[in-house]
């Protein structure tokens, strides 16, 4: 047993070091999920506060959008949107969208053009006619169309006098670079309109000409003169078409793109915490439970030693009792082994004498003696049994009688729970009586509902026959112009064919042709292809000077590139993150701000009941974002109207004040307040109320209290007067008070 017990003292030991070893991990595993629990949870309400203010935002921004279109409309620029979203075929675009002009002349061309640049240009009139018909469908507005092929240019008649004008650039349409096909476009929309460098040399040939400034100034044939500041112009130019953003949309929109990127990144941080928190949690309960198994073996050794050695005791106590009686049964061997002796010689006396009285007339009547008391005994014994039975029958009559008692008043308990029970269902027949009269009230009800129901479903049902009858006839429709669609498609494959064959054979005349022949456009004449020239040679003279360099540094510009895209890659994750630490810093800053208020809000209220026997609380100007707005003491002092602290009087402010100031102090104390004469505007029954709410705090803090009230002044524990002495001079003087409070 000995080596079973050191075996498992061993075994013991072992598990105690494995213990010892097991629970520092454990601390550490709970430390780290306890760590990333409040992170994760940061993250939540950073996330949930993200998506709320996503919400107003998109909100905000969706009616910002509403109130742009609505201006649209009414300018008339919603057509123009409407017509270029369709997706008819012809449509070439907007005036604005299809010339491109030299920034110096750009305010002046969209000032000679004005509305015209939010014409639409189409290819043919036909073109036109489907935009209108679409804008009567949809009753999107009015829209202008020029079809190309319907157009009529204005014929530019360029005056000798009028180049040598001080201030003459040239006519407003040579200024416009496009293509060759809407040269009559621009012609139409600037007509004779000429552009000079300012209004004053213009002045000169006022009524002549529509001349417009590089200013901004019209100056019309009619002799009316426009100007003035052109900082609100039409959102119509070359090259941009859609409306200036406003800067509250800008920046709601920079905003939102910010707080995706945040949620994006918020997000997969979330995800990241959660799996690890899962494992952590996962290792921890393993770790515990290994643990727990480990402890619970290791109690459980500890019980088996400490039997096992219970045992041990027992078995030395046994062992050492068992070797005092084999000493004491040895010694009493002696005593009897050798009394032994002289019994034996003392029987074979006895003996003998018996058998001397066997042979003797006493012995035979003793016998007889002996015969009669064995057969009274054995009367006697039958007695007893007798009289033990009718003991026992008559123990079983009592028990009987005590049990049937028992069952009578078990019985009679039973039948008043009976009766209390009938009361309590005849109770509850009657309140399903009750219940089953109003439900069937409400089951005619509901017939009569769904009746109505019923009626309106054969009405739906009409309704939805009629339309499954339009839907196959719609059907029906759309099968014959998908037939006609691929016939026309049939037809259009053996055009192609035919484009094809013809192709092949230009290719061949055109191997035949001399190699020096020019190009000739299509109804050209002199006029139009000066033009031309003219807008050519400028487009050479802004490309000058040739960089012959431009290949190297275009390799050497795209690698430079590259690198700084990867750069700008890491920059934009690591600014995500920079943004996601931000708003988790606004996170806790606005948790610990909730924390305190609620915390100094509660405060207030009971010390301001205390001190004003009224009711009052904290309030936010903007409780969703507490550090956009200001704090109000709302305060409704007894028999008052509630107040602001603005429009109380004197006691009521300083009364309001203190219990603010009591309330910071009890939810953050600070081991020194002086108030000086705080008191001053209060009534006595506010003072000695202030006075305990003093005494109160004072156990939490030292208050210097300058005051000239007899109450705050009697609940000092200490105090000193201070008097004004000869001159300008003051003596501290001793105070006798009635109280028992202590004086200096």
């Amino acid at each position: 047993m000995g080596d079973r017990i050191r075996g498992k003292k061993g075994e013991y030991k072992l598990l105690q070091v494995k213990l010892d070893n097991h629970s520092n991990p454990i601390d550490d595993l709970a430390h780290n999920v306890a760590v990333i629990e409040k992170e994760l949870q940061t993250q939540q309400d950073t996330q949930k506060r993200l998506y709320q203010e996503q919400r107003e935002k998109q909100r905000l921004l969706d009616k910002l959008e509403a109130q742009r279109q609505a201006h649209q409309e009414l300018q008339g620029k919603y057509a123009s949107k409407i017509i270029l979203q369709s997706g008819i075929p012809g449509i070439c675009g907007l005036v604005a969208q299809l010339g491109r002009v030299n920034p110096t002349y750009q305010l002046a061309l969209e000032i000679a053009a004005g509305g015209r640049l939010g014409h639409i240009v189409v290819e043919d009139d036909s073109v036109a006619a489907n935009g209108i018909r679409l804008l009567n469908q949809k009753q999107a507005g009015r829209a202008t169309f020029l079809p190309l092929n319907k157009i009529s240019p204005s014929s530019l008649s360029l005056s000798p006098s009028l180049e040598d004008s001080n201030g003459f650039i040239d006519y407003a349409v040579n200024l416009v670079e496009c293509d060759h096909c809407y040269i009559r476009i621009f012609s139409y929309v600037f007509g004779n309109t000429v552009i000079f460098s300012t209004l004053q040399l213009a002045r000169q040939n006022l009524g002549k000409y529509r001349i417009v400034t590089l200013e901004g100034e019209l100056l019309e044939t009619s002799g009316a003169i426009t100007g003035g500041y052109v900082g609100h112009r039409s959102s119509l130019r070359f090259g941009r078409t859609e409306t200036a953003e406003s800067k509250e949309v800008t920046a709601l929109k920079t905003r939102l793109n910010h707080i995706e990127e945040i949620l994006i990144c918020c997000n997969q941080t979330i995800s990241n915490l959660s799996q690890k928190l899962k494992e952590l949690s996962q290792q921890l309960a393993e770790t515990s439970q290994n643990y727990r198994e480990q402890k619970l073996q290791c109690e459980q050794i500890g019980k088996e030693i400490k039997t096992l050695t219970r045992q041990l005791e027992a078995a030395r106590s046994q062992f050492i009792q068992n070797q005092e009686k084999l000493a004491y049964a040895k010694a009493r061997l002696e005593v009897l082994s050798q009394e032994l002796s002289g019994g034996e010689k003392q029987l074979q006396q006895i003996r003998q004498t018996l058998a001397d009285l066997e042979g003797s007339q006493t012995s035979q009547k003793w016998q007889k003696i002996q015969g009669k008391i064995k057969n009274q005994e054995q009367n006697l014994q039958i007695i007893d049994e007798k009289l033990r039975e009718a003991e026992n029958n008559l123990n079983n009559f009592e028990l009987h009688k005590q049990s049937l008692q028992g069952k009578i008043q078990s019985a009679q308990e039973r039948v008043g729970e009976y009766q209390q029970e009938q009361i309590k269902r005849q109770e509850q027949i009657k309140h399903i009586h009750h219940r089953i009269f109003i439900l069937s009230g409400e089951i005619v009800q509901n017939q009569t509902q769904i009746k109505e129901f019923e009626r309106g479903l054969e009405k739906d049902k009409k309704i939805r026959n009629s339309i499954e009858g339009k839907l196959r006839a719609d059907l029906l429709n759309q099968q014959k112009l998908e037939w006609e669609l691929q016939k026309l498609q049939e037809g259009q494959q053996k055009f192609q064919e035919e484009l094809t064959v013809v192709q092949e054979q230009m290719v061949v005349l055109t191997a035949e042709l001399p190699s020096n022949l020019l190009e000739v456009p299509d109804e050209a004449d002199l006029e139009s292809l000066q033009k031309e020239l003219r807008v050519l040679s400028k487009r050479l003279q802004t490309m000058e000077p040739v960089n012959m360099l431009a290949l190297e540094q275009y390799d050497h510009t795209q690698k430079r590139l590259e690198g700084l895209s990867e750069k700008l890659e890491t920059l934009e994750g690591e600014r995500t993150e920079l943004l996601l630490r931000i708003e988790n810093f606004t996170t806790l800053r606005q948790r610990a701000f909730k924390e305190a208020f609620d915390a100094v809000n509660e405060n207030f209220k009971s010390i301001f009941a205390i001190l004003s026997d009224g009711d009052g609380y904290l309030q936010l100007d903007n409780s969703e974002d507490p550090f956009r707005g200001g704090l109000n003491l709302v305060a409704h002092p007894k028999g008052k109207p509630v107040r602001r602290l603005v429009s109380m009087s004197g006691g009521e402010k300083s009364l309001t004040a203190l219990s603010f100031i009591f309330a910071l102090q009890r939810y953050r104390p600070s081991p020194f307040y002086a108030f000086d004469e705080v008191d001053m505007f209060l009534d006595g029954a506010n003072v000695e109320r202030l006075a305990k709410m003093i005494k109160q705090q004072a156990q939490q803090a030292q208050f210097i209290v300058v005051s000239l009230r007899r109450p705050m002044i009697e609940s000092a524990e200490r105090t000193i007067g201070v008097t004004q002495a000869r001159g300008t001079n003051t003596q501290v003087l001793g105070i006798r008070l009635q109280t028992n409070s202590n004086s200096a």
